[in-house]
């Protein structure tokens, strides 16, 4: 039951980003967000049973954090391509791969906190039982230590050795 929850879960994260990344700019120009095409948010509203108020409130805070996401997503792939780039141009550890070094682990804890905040502000608009299963479901792709930890319990997953997870 985990293993297809958590599948689930990790597609329509996926989902989500890429939604949020191509959509956002024409939703921006035409001035509005359509938070009921959202498959994220169709998720949580049946999955978790959420009240008209309850989903009117978590879709705020998803609307408001939708643009910070975007933002970060391309900060991220800016700071990516920068380390990626030095390091394949340098022959050593030099000043300038240092700085694009800690960059990159700056935007990618910015991005952590930013993202570890919103999830808790729209667990607080859940009841306890709604709460506990939320972050439950969502937390370990926010922390994602498949990477660097590949010991921790995620259902059947192991990282391999180039971070793929393999089921």
């Amino acid at each position: 039951m985990k293993k297809p929850l958590l599948i689930l879960l990790l597609i329509l994260s996926a989902g989500a980003c890429a939604f949020c990344f191509t959509h956002f700019r024409k939703q921006q120009e035409r001035g509005g967000v359509l938070l009921d095409t959202m498959p994220e948010l169709v998720w949580l509203r049946s999955e978790l049973k959420l009240s008209d108020d309850q989903f009117r409130k978590v879709s705020g805070l998803h609307a408001a954090y939708q643009p910070k996401c975007v933002e970060m997503c391309a900060r991220i792939a800016r700071a990516h391509r920068r380390l990626e780039t030095l390091a394949r141009e340098g022959t050593s550890l030099n000043p300038e791969l240092e700085a694009a070094l800690k960059e990159h682990a700056a935007v990618h804890l910015e991005c952590r906190q930013a993202m570890l905040n919103h999830i808790y502000q729209t667990s607080a608009q859940l009841d306890r039982k709604q709460s506990a299963r939320y972050l439950e479901a969502v937390l370990p792709y926010a922390l994602d230590f498949s990477r660097s930890e590949p010991d921790r319990s995620r259902g059947n997953q192991e990282a391999t050795h180039d971070g793929a997870l393999r089921f």
